[in-house]
């Protein structure tokens, strides 16, 4: 499969819409379709573009540093901005909204609620850690701010009357993380690698790496009943 190919699968399965067309033979590149401008007039297309443009962000870092995609560290440096940290050159990368969106389809984590990553709207999405940093007193090398354990979160699960703060959401939301990870794991996201880096390189291994931070965070917080919100819209992941 070549990388025009590439493009139109996804998980090893042609997609039903096409955005753009092979046209390198007869006009020296590519030709973008209806479908692709379609995309644009959605509700959230500026999250779309935003997203789009952390991608490359990630991929470029990786240029920029002069580096194989598996060796830049990606992490949350607790101020919305994904970094990376190669141990000799940090550099900020993009935000983390934008890079993490994609999965959730403008939708709240754990809540379903409809999000935008834009700052200026009401609903802006909090960037949330799963598990919360109580975790590090229980092993202070658990990843807190790994991306694996990111995710985007509507103002009102992550600290409204009912939020989540620093409680341990329930086990089936831990189910919905791992199916997370390896949604961009098996699509090739540009941050694949640093999932793989952070929890695993097998799916059993992954899906271990979490449990462990789940059992672990379980007894450090003292176990009791784990925080799950009502469901606020349709579920899309």
């Amino acid at each position: 499969m070549n990388v025009i190919d590439a493009f139109h699968n996804v998980h090893g399965q042609e997609l039903s819409k096409r955005f753009f067309m092979d046209a390198r033979k007869t006009h020296g590149g590519i030709i973008l379709t209806d479908d692709v401008f379609q995309l644009f007039e959605a509700q959230n297309s500026k999250d779309l573009v935003d997203e789009t443009e952390a991608r490359w962000r990630l991929v470029e870092t990786a240029w920029d540093m002069n580096l194989p995609k598996h060796l830049v560290q990606i992490q949350h440096d607790d101020q919305g901005i994904l970094v990376a940290d190669n141990k000799i050159r940090r550099v900020n990368v993009t935000s983390a909204k934008s890079a993490l969106n994609g999965y959730q389809k403008s939708r709240c984590f754990y809540c379903f609620a409809p999000i935008t990553i834009d700052q200026f709207f009401e609903h802006s999405a909090d960037v949330d850690h799963f598990f919360p940093h109580k975790l590090r007193e229980c092993d202070i090398q658990k990843p807190i701010n790994g991306v694996a354990n990111l995710v985007l979160a509507c103002p009102s699960c992550n600290r409204g009357q009912q939020g989540k703060f620093d409680r341990l959401p329930s086990v089936n939301l831990l189910e919905r993380l791992h199916k997370r990870n390896e949604y961009l794991i098996t699509s090739h996201h540009p941050l694949r690698e640093t999932l793989i880096a952070q929890t695993g390189f097998t799916e059993p291994a992954r899906r271990g790496f979490l449990q462990d931070a789940y059992n672990c965070a379980t007894l450090t917080m003292g176990g009791g009943k784990k925080w799950k919100p009502a469901q606020s819209g349709i579920s899309v992941f």
